[in-house]
């Protein structure tokens, strides 16, 4: 919250958007049951794409300040996407061919040749001559195949499913039959899906300083005032139902509206957050448990390069360490927390670690410097009373 209220032309997109003092302008949206609901003035609710900076002129002029780009798309996060296959050559020349090219291959031609998609930005529609197409190439596969697409014929002509269904059903058994898998462009889905095309065409690009708004979550990244760079997500599934910002207020209270919008969906994400965070520790055990080791043998060496005996084995100053921890950790707690108003979210998973190594680093080596010149000084005192 203190980053989004201190990234001042972030927040001027976001109230360009939900908050407009031209109400031509206006976008205005509700929350249905954990989904977003959106439409331009005078339009209605619809699953469509309302606006993209990034494209559309208008858009840009309308939503976007100081660089900033904004997309809404209310279409579900399961629509199909419409690709392009084709191949490029790996032996340097980036040679590009057609899918169709590339299955003429001999089977050794064809390790030349990696398989790439394009997303077009455009929805999938499986219209009747696509279903026949996929119908019909099915037919020239595996007599498993056939079968699978028989059963959704019949299962079609018993109504057990929808025409729909059967479209998308029988697209997703011709996909995954004459293309190779695209684990490398989709991770939750065997076909390629409109919601990431976003990803493919401009964040995997290096693209900051936008905000996307889709039906179920939305996921930004903005630049505070200060510099800090932030990215983060958030999800509708915790809003109540409602108007996003309500209409008929004023344009202070409309544009407080749209940003507890923007925190609100944040919010919604911190118990997610907690839980990445603990797997995170949990998976650092190892080197958390390494800290105090590496300490005991940084303090030790210092010991012995000085010549000081009063630290007669490793296991004793390891003893020693382990009663530094539980401050160390503190100083580490106390410092992300103050810090945390400074860097980036992305900073401070890895923060409390470096903190806490360092704070007990330093820690150890003062020990080693008091325990030098007290083991130096007793040494001294002894002396003395040796030649009296």
């Amino acid at each position: 919250g203190l980053h989004y209220n201190n990234a001042s032309d972030f927040r001027a997109t976001v109230h360009s958007v939900f908050a407009n003092a031209d109400i031509e302008k206006h976008i205005s949206a509700e929350i249905r049951d954990g989904i977003l609901m959106a439409k331009g003035y005078g339009e209605e609710y619809s699953e469509s794409l309302l606006v993209n900076t990034f494209e559309n002129d208008l858009d840009s002029q309308n939503y976007s300040s100081h660089g900033y780009n904004v997309i809404i798309d209310t279409r579900t996060a399961d629509t199909l996407a419409e690709v392009e296959a084709y191949c490029v050559s790996n032996d340097g020349k980036e040679t590009i061919i057609s899918y169709e090219e590339y299955l003429t291959l001999s089977t050794v031609a064809r390790l030349n040749f990696d398989f790439k998609l394009k997303y077009t930005g455009k929805a999938l529609e499986l219209d009747d001559e696509k279903i026949e197409l996929y119908r019909a190439y099915l037919d020239t596969f595996s007599d498993e195949d056939k079968e699978k697409a028989e059963k959704l014929s019949n299962d079609l002509a018993a109504n057990t499913i929808t025409r729909d269904e059967y479209g998308r059903e029988l697209y997703e058994l011709y996909f995954t039959n004459y293309y190779p898998e695209i684990s490398a462009y989709e991770s939750s889905s065997k076909v390629p899906l409109l919601r990431n095309y976003y990803y493919h065409q401009y964040i995997s690009q290096g693209v900051s300083n936008y905000l996307f708004i889709f039906d179920d979550y939305m996921a930004g990244s903005f630049e505070t005032d200060n510099g800090i760079e932030i990215s983060f997500y958030g999800f509708y599934s915790d809003l109540q139902n409602g108007a996003v910002v309500l209409d008929g207020v004023n344009l202070d209270d409309a544009r407080d509206a749209a940003d507890g919008f923007i925190k609100r969906s944040f919010d919604s994400v911190a118990i997610l957050s907690v839980y990445a965070y603990a797997v995170n520790v949990f998976s650092l055990i190892p080197f958390i448990a390494l800290m105090p080791m590496v300490v005991t043998l940084l303090a030790y060496s210092l010991l012995k390069l000085k010549c000081i005996d009063s630290i007669t084995s490793l296991g004793s100053m390891f003893k020693i360490i382990g009663s530094f921890m539980w401050m160390s950790a503190l100083i580490s707690a106390v410092l992300t927390v103050i810090l945390a108003f400074f860097v980036s979210r992305n900073v401070i998973t890895a923060l409390p670690l470096v903190l806490f190594f360092v704070a007990l680093a330093v820690r150890s080596v003062i020990f080693a410097v008091i325990e030098t010149k007290l083991y130096r000084k007793q040494i001294e005192q002894q002396n003395e009373l040796t030649e009296v």
